[in-house]
C-alpha cells in the first residue's frame, strides 16, 4: 500500500480522524485538570502529583487485564465505549462545577476513571492499525497519528488556557467531552472485519496474561525499550506532576501563557512526525530512539533554570518543550513501529498491556514522590533531579545493544 493508498484507506482515515480529535480535547482537560485543581480547589504539588497519580494508575492496576480482553474481543467496540465512557466521566467535572459540588476526591476519580479509558483505547487502537494498514505501512501510519497529536499539542494547551482563561477551568473540560462524543461517532463508522482466534478452552486469563509478559520479557531489544522508557517516565511523569504548580506560583505564568508556552511542542512535534520515517530508513530504529531520549534530557534540564518576568520564564518552558517536541514523535513512532512489526498478532494487546505495566507503572508513585519532594525541598531541585533520570535513560539505552538495531525482521504468526 503507498502514502496515497492509506490515506484512501477509509477505515484508517475514521480511526485517525476521531483520534485527532479526541487528542485535541484531550489536551485541553491536561492543562485544565490540574488548573481545577489549582485555581478552585487551592491545591499544591502534592496535590497534582495526586492526580497524575491517579490518572497513570489503570495501567499499573488493570492495563495486564485489559490487554488480555482486547486480544479476546474486537478492537472496535472497545474504542467507542471507550470514547462514550470518556466523556460522561470529564463532563462531570463542570457539572458538579455548576452546583457547587465539586471536590479533590472528585477530581481524584475521574483522573482515575479517565485513565483507565485511555489505557483501553490505546490498547485496542494499537491492536487493530496494523489489521487496518498491513504491518509495512506501520511507520506512515503511526507518524499520520504522532502528527495528530503534534496538531493537538499546539492546539489544545492554547485552547485550553484560553478557555480558562476566559470561562473557567472545569468549563473548559466540556470541550473535551464533547470532543469525544464526536470521536466515538466516527469510529461507529469503520467496517473491516477483525480476525478474533478462539480463545482456547481451560486457558485462564492469568495464563493468557503470562503469556505476554514472557514473549515481552524474552524479546532483547523489546525489553531494553521498555526498561529505557520506564527510567525516562520517572521523570516524565515527576514533571507533569509540578509543572503548572511550578509555572502558575513560582515563575508567575497566567493561565493563557502557560498554554501558550506548552503549546511550543506542536510545531517541533510536527517536524519531528515528518523527520520519523526518512530518519528512521537512514539510521535506523534504535539510534532514533537514542537520539529522542538525548534530546528529552536537554529538555528538563532547561526547567530549573527558568527566572526572571513571566515572558523571560516562559521562553524556557518553550525551549524545553521544543525540544520535547522533537522527543515525542522520534521515539513514539520509533518504538511503536517497532513492537507491532515483531509482535505476533494474537499477543498484540497482551504485550502492548505488559510494555505498559512496566513503562507506565512508574508513573503514579514517581508523580506522588515528586509532589512531595517539591513541598520539602523546592520545585527546582525536584525538576534537576528529574533531568538527571532523564540522561540515565539516554545512557543506558547507548549502552545497549539497541543502538545496533535497525529494522525488524518479519513476525511469525
Amino acid at each position: 500500500m503507498s502514502q496515497e493508498g492509506l490515506v484512501r484507506n477509509t477505515d484508517f482515515v475514521k480511526l485517525w480522524s476521531g483520534f485527532t480529535i479526541a487528542v485535541i480535547g484531550s489536551q485541553v482537560t491536561v492543562l485544565a485538570l490540574p488548573l481545577t485543581a489549582v485555581l478552585v480547589l487551592g491545591a499544591g504539588a502534592t496535590e497534582t502529583g495526586l492526580l497524575v497519580a491517579f490518572r497513570m494508575a489503570p495501567s499499573l492496576v488493570v492495563g495486564l487485564f485489559i490487554g488480555a480482553w482486547v486480544d479476546r474481543l474486537p478492537r472496535r467496540p472497545i474504542l467507542v465505549l471507550s470514547d462514550i465512557g470518556s466523556a460522561l466521566v470529564i463532563g462531570s467535572i463542570p457539572l458538579a462545577a455548576v452546583f457547587g459540588a465539586l471536590s479533590l476526591a472528585q477530581l481524584y476519580v475521574v483522573a482515575f476513571l479517565a485513565g483507565l479509558f485511555a489505557v483501553s483505547t490505546e490498547l485496542a487502537r494499537a491492536a487493530l492499525v496494523p489489521s487496518l494498514v498491513g504491518r509495512p505501512q506501520l511507520v506512515a501510519a503511526n507518524s499520520r497519528l504522532q502528527a495528530s497529536s503534534a496538531v493537538a499539542q499546539v492546539a489544545g494547551p492554547s485552547l485550553g488556557g484560553i478557555l480558562v482563561q476566559a470561562l473557567s477551568a472545569p468549563t473548559a473540560m466540556l470541550f473535551d467531552a464533547a470532543t469525544f462524543l464526536v470521536s466515538a461517532a466516527f469510529l461507529v463508522r469503520i467496517r473491516a472485519h477483525e480476525t478474533m482466534r478462539p480463545r482456547d478452552a481451560g486457558r485462564s486469563i492469568w495464563h493468557e496474561i503470562t503469556e505476554g509478559v514472557r514473549w515481552m520479557r524474552d524479546h532483547e531489544i523489546v525489553f531494553r525499550c521498555v526498561i529505557a522508557i520506564a527510567l525516562a517516565n520517572i521523570e516524565w511523569f515527576a514533571v507533569q506532576a509540578i509543572l503548572v504548580v511550578y509555572a502558575t506560583r513560582e515563575l508567575g505564568l497566567s493561565p493563557a501563557l502557560l498554554g501558550l508556552s506548552l503549546a511550543a511542542i506542536g510545531p517541533s512535534s510536527l517536524v519531528g512526525a515528518t523527520l520519523a520515517g526518512p530518519l528512521t530508513r537512514r539510521w535506523g530504529l534504535g539510534p532514533v530512539m537514542i537520539a529522542a531520549l538525548l534530546l528529552e534530557a536537554f529538555s528538563r534540564l532547561l526547567l530549573p533554570f527558568a527566572a526572571g518576568p513571566p515572558l523571560e520564564a516562559a521562553a524556557v518552558i518553550v525551549a524545553s518543550q521544543a525540544l520535547l517536541g522533537l522527543t515525542v514523535p522520534l521515539w513514539t513512532i520509533s518504538s511503536n513501529s517497532l513492537q507491532q512489526a515483531v509482535t505476533p498478532e494474537r499477543l498484540l494487546g497482551r504485550v502492548n498491556a505488559a510494555t505498559r505495566f512496566i513503562s507506565f507503572g512508574v508513573a503514579p508513585p514517581s508523580a506522588f514522590a515528586a509532589g512531595l519532594l517539591a513541598d520539602h525541598i523546592g520545585m527546582r531541585v525536584t525538576l534537576f533531579i528529574s533531568g538527571l533520570i532523564a540522561a540515565a535513560a539516554f545512557l543506558y539505552l547507548l549502552a545497549s545493544p539497541v543502538r545496533r538495531f535497525r529494522q525488524p525482521a518479519a513476525t511469525v504468526e
